[in-house]
């Protein structure tokens, strides 16, 4: 959880950059503002972004590639704000828990749901349910008003991954 926690918070600020225009933090962080826009793609700009967060190209396995989709969703979802309406560090700190807290659980869950052999509209109304709950995890944890820790995203998604598996019939 320790580096998607810190990938996440870490890409969020980088995108946060990004749609500001906050060249000196792109610059920091080793990035280019410039060569970001002349992509004209925001998923390109995603990625670059998702790499550095990650400080590493992908490595092709399972876990990482779930960690990349994880970052990726919330860069995504930064990158939809409006230009003149981002969304607040702790806004982007909320989304990181909540998307990590579900895309984690519905892996859990899922493969009970398939071995119950739930239809697709129960396995449908299961991952609203779950990204409901998670969204609500993510609004209700506690953070430190001068930013959130990595300790505490940490926290914050591990008690929400038990408690989902253990509302929704998970044992492991």
């Amino acid at each position: 959880m320790g580096r998607v926690s810190r990938a996440a918070g870490r890409a969020g600020r980088l995108a946060l950059a990004y749609s500001s225009g906050n060249r000196a933090a792109l610059r920091e962080a080793g990035l280019n503002y410039d060569e970001l826009q002349a992509l004209g793609d925001p998923v390109a700009i995603g990625l670059k972004i998702i790499e550095t967060a990650f400080e590493s190209q992908a490595d092709s396995t399972v876990a990482d590639a779930e960690e990349r989709d994880i970052v990726a969703s919330v860069v995504e979802w930064i990158l939809e704000h409006p230009a003149d309406r981002p969304p607040t560090p702790e806004d982007v700190v909320r989304k990181s828990i909540e998307t990590t807290i579900a895309e984690t659980a519905l892996t859990e869950v899922s493969s009970t749901m398939y071995a119950k052999d739930a239809s697709f509209e129960k396995r449908r109304g299961l991952e609203r349910q779950i990204r409901d709950v998670a969204a609500e995890y993510a609004a209700q944890a506690t953070l430190n008003p001068l930013g959130a820790t990595e300790q505490q995203m940490a926290q914050a998604i591990e008690n929400g991954i038990r408690d989902i598996g253990q509302i929704f019939g998970v044992t492991s």
